[in-house]
């Protein structure tokens, strides 16, 4: 017999705190509800279902967070011509509650039937809540229990609308709220925006994307929002990402606004939905249709951490391992040959095989033992997309032989493709002409090339048959496959059954196949639909050679900015996906400038420095986007410091404040090669302009030219007592910091901090080798106190000519601590001296080899 209270007779709210049964889940068989409310408990929050079919939910402190959020289905059209269909309409309901498993841990789950009146299908939402995640899921269904086909046009898992009641609390007021999206209107990929919890309704955006979405915020696959002034975090996203692009809405309309008890005026407007498209989904008699599924955390510790659980929400779910935790793979770094166009100083498609050799000879020679391991080759080799056959008097010895001498200079060998394009003159188009779907009205406009009907099984076999000689014929392990996106304008689909996203992912997964999963698979944009496919997306557009971006693009208008700083903030934004959904792509890291435009400010190597700082942060890919042969000795040395790539990321701690986050904390727990001790990273920057995110509307802060002094919160961040503190680019040792971190940072520039634990014996402060000093290479650096000797342990990297190289390692020696000698037998030019309490080491190896020094102390 259970030992469980019995809900159904409790009142509901006591002293207006809400009843709870925490980490009560008996009995374990299905429970059948007639009229009482159904109570969902997770850490954090509190969902009441009622009978009526929506929901409420409330914080551990009785306030009220959702209020008559529902689930809604639209049939026949995305707008006001279709019908809606939700599960607090008149009718007659079911309710049926349970335990369940899935990837997500155990949840208990409530299903509410909705049955259909006067010939209308019936709905099936289903409500979950996993305990220990502190989040609900939403799914509803529409099954057609009528003798007729159904259209379903949109299905929302979870609605909360004004005009019928609902609405989403957080903190006092909207407009000291801010929303952070991860794309936008589900066609925007690229742009990545924080906006004020009072947005105005974007006119131009809802114009351009088909979906007819109702939210001043539209964010693609999910969004965290938080309130400045309070103590407030809500977090919501997709689960699953199989029939259509899923969108959160969310909106504040001053006139429609309810109010909740306590005075907290609420979102007037939040859906997270999906649109079927290119047409409504056709759902023939006794078939089921499902939306995605969705994920609401309710009361997020924060926004930040908020995030992180949603990544990691979307792995369980799919059972994801991402590319660097698979045996002994890391992630992947390496060249575009395309660097950066044609138009800016790189190759673009301007590529021959004695420009790829060239360019791998210097790959091998100055980068390959630092932990440069790929090579791609770009745009360039093919006479048309869709013909994807190599130029003979570009590539006379073909692909098969391109892809050898790559791993003969011992990298591995990747390609990009387009594989969904073609162009009209194409041999393909004119064979195929059946094969290529009629395009939307947008895509008519925006999409010069042809592009393949993805539902047609045909075409699918294709594509695997053209990736299975990519693979094992032409020898190549990385896949760059670049303006895919273009195939979800298509239209008038073979498959008549088949939604974009549907076409789009079987196709996706028949490369997958082919590819094997030993392959690297790299996709450009459409993110959330390829998520558990693909091991990695670019984040952003394409940097370019450019602090800022070009001076004929508006400040405000981030879709058209290209640069290193709108770089750092679409995938900065994105920071959670690294190294729990798959591996992050932030572009192309670049030194030089553009040749061909003096309204291009050059990039001075401080800038250039700074972005690499960024791009260690985020843990992705290091990717270099300059003519390898034109980098000087400076710039190779600098790549040098990322490699190999530290694979975990970092967290931006003033997401909300900046438009570019300056200020970046990374806890290393898990160093890659041996070096067991656990400590802090904090990076700080001087992006120059930026933006004030703390004020409605948002301010501008100019760049002065000076020099940013960055006070860091340690015991905030639960660093509490004293730490050492070693600065990377500089090779400083800042002594001893408690409380609070100080330190300036030049303009245009970065600093990357180290903090380690005081220790009562010698112990390892930092290095010139790798940027995080010690989450790579580092083997060995450890203290044995029975013989007074400090160890180190790594493999050293040869310097070249071009780019010379002296290590630098700095050894912490407290009082009572006497540096007697240091000895390695692979190192004879090993030198050591002591500065106060510092002691440094330096040499100079003379091949790249595994060394090991040994420090006596007295």
């Amino acid at each position: 017999m259970s030992n469980c209270p019995d809900l159904r007779f409790l009142p509901w709210m006591v002293a207006g705190i809400l009843i709870t049964t925490i980490g009560c889940h008996e009995p374990p068989d299905p429970i059948i509800h007639d009229d009482e409310p159904v109570l969902l408990v997770v850490d954090g929050s509190r969902l009441l279902l009622d009978p009526d079919g929506w929901v409420d939910i409330y914080d551990e402190a009785g306030r009220m967070v959702v209020q008559h959020g529902v689930g809604m289905v639209m049939l026949d059209d995305t707008g006001d011509g279709g019908t809606a269909l939700a599960t607090d309409d008149d009718g007659e309901r079911s309710i049926v509650t349970g335990d369940v498993r899935d990837g997500l841990g155990d949840g208990r789950r409530t299903t509410v039937t909705k049955r259909g009146t006067d010939g209308s299908p019936d709905l099936m939402w289903a409500v979950t809540a996993y305990p220990s995640r502190g989040c609900f899921t939403f799914q509803v269904n529409v099954h057609n229990s009528t003798d007729e086909t159904i259209h379903v046009a949109k299905a929302s898992a979870l609605l909360m609308d004004a005009l019928d009641g609902g609405a989403l609390f957080m903190g006092e007021d909207p407009s000291t709220h801010r929303i952070l999206e991860n794309g936008s209107h589900a066609a925007l990929d690229f742009t990545v925006e924080i906006l004020p919890g009072d947005a105005p309704y974007n006119d131009a955006y809802a114009t351009v994307a088909p979906g007819d979405y109702q939210g001043h915020s539209v964010a693609s696959w999910n969004h965290g929002v938080t309130d400045l002034a309070g103590e407030d975090h809500w977090v919501a996203g997709a689960l699953s990402f199989e029939s259509t692009t899923p969108v959160i809405n969310l909106s504040y309309n001053s006139l429609l606004s309810l109010e909740s008890d306590d005075g907290r005026a609420g979102f007037s407007f939040f859906s997270a939905e999906g649109a079927y498209l290119p047409e409504p989904r056709l759902v023939e008699p006794g078939w089921t249709q499902s939306s995605e599924l969705f994920y609401v955390r309710p009361a997020a510790p924060d926004a930040i951490a908020g995030m992180e659980q949603y990544a990691h929400a979307v792995a369980d779910h799919l059972d994801l391992t991402p590319f660097n935790r698979r045996g002994d793979e890391r992630v992947p770094n390496g060249w575009n040959s395309w660097a950066g166009s044609g138009s800016t100083g790189g190759y673009g498609t301007d590529i021959n095989e004695e420009v790829i050799l060239a360019n791998l000879d210097v790959m091998a020679t100055e980068l390959r033992d630092w932990g440069m391991d790929w090579f791609q080759i770009d745009d360039g080799y093919e006479p048309y997309y869709g013909d994807w056959w190599w130029v003979e008097d570009r590539f006379p010895h073909g692909a098969a032989w391109m892809s050898q001498q790559i791993r003969d200079a011992g990298l591995r060998p990747g390609l990009w493709m387009a594989p969904f394009s073609a162009h009209a003159d194409s041999q393909i188009v004119a064979d195929h002409p059946d094969w290529f779907a009629d395009k939307v009205p947008l895509g008519q406009a925006v999409v010069e090339d042809e592009i393949l009907d993805l539902s047609n099984p045909e075409v699918q076999a294709y594509l695997h048959d053209l990736f299975t000689t990519f693979r094992y014929e032409w020898g190549f392990e990385w896949l760059k496959l670049d303006f895919g996106y273009q195939a979800l304008f298509g239209t008038n689909l073979h498959d008549p059954y088949a939604t974009r996203e549907e076409a789009w992912r079987q196709s996706m997964k028949e490369i997958r196949y082919a590819l094997g999963d030993d392959a690297f698979f790299i996709l450009v944009g459409t993110l959330g639909t390829n998520y558990g496919i693909v091991d990695s997306g670019r984040l952003s557009l394409d940097t370019m050679p450019i602090w800022d971006w070009e001076i004929t693009v508006d400040d405000d208008f981030t879709l058209d900015q290209q640069g290193l700083k709108p770089g750092v903030r679409a995938a900065g934004r994105r920071w959670y996906l690294q190294d729990r959904v798959w591996v992050n792509h932030p572009d192309l890291i670049f030194f030089r400038s553009n040749p061909y435009d003096e309204t291009w400010p050059p990039l001075t190597f401080e800038e250039s420095r700074a972005f690499c700082t960024f791009v260690a942060l985020s843990g992705g890919i290091v990717k270099l986007g300059d003519r390898l042969v034109d980098l000087d000795g400076d710039a190779i040395k600098t790549i040098r410091t990322l490699l190999p790539i530290y694979g975990h990321p970092g967290t931006p701690l003033d997401l909300f404040e900046r438009e570019f986050p300056e200020v970046w904390h990374q806890s290393v727990i898990e160093p890659l090669d041996g070096y067991d001790e656990n400590y802090e990273l904090i990076a700080l920057f001087d992006w120059g302009k930026n933006r004030d995110l703390t004020v409605n509307p948002y301010e501008w802060i100019e760049d002065d030219g000076q020099p940013t002094t960055h006070t860091v919160d340690l015991d905030a961040l639960g660093l509490d007592g004293n730490w050492l503190a070693y600065e990377f680019w500089t090779g400083e040792f800042l002594g001893t910091v408690s409380g609070q971190l100080t330190h300036e940072v030049p303009s245009h520039d970065s600093r990357m901090i180290a903090l380690r634990r005081p220790l009562e014996h010698p112990r390892f402060l930092g290095w010139n080798r790798q940027i995080t000093m010690g989450g790579t290479v580092l083997e060995q650096a450890s203290w044995s106190g029975a013989s007074g000797e400090f160890h180190l342990a790594f493999e050293a990297a040869a310097a070249t000519e071009k780019a010379p190289f002296t290590y630098e390692i700095a050894i912490h020696v407290p009082a009572g601590h006497t540096f007697v000698s240091a000895t390695s037998g692979q190192l004879p030019d090993l030198a050591a001296q002591q500065f106060g309490d510092v002691l440094q080491l330096t040499f100079v190896p003379a091949e790249t080899m595994d060394v090991e020094i040994i420090l006596e102390f007295d």
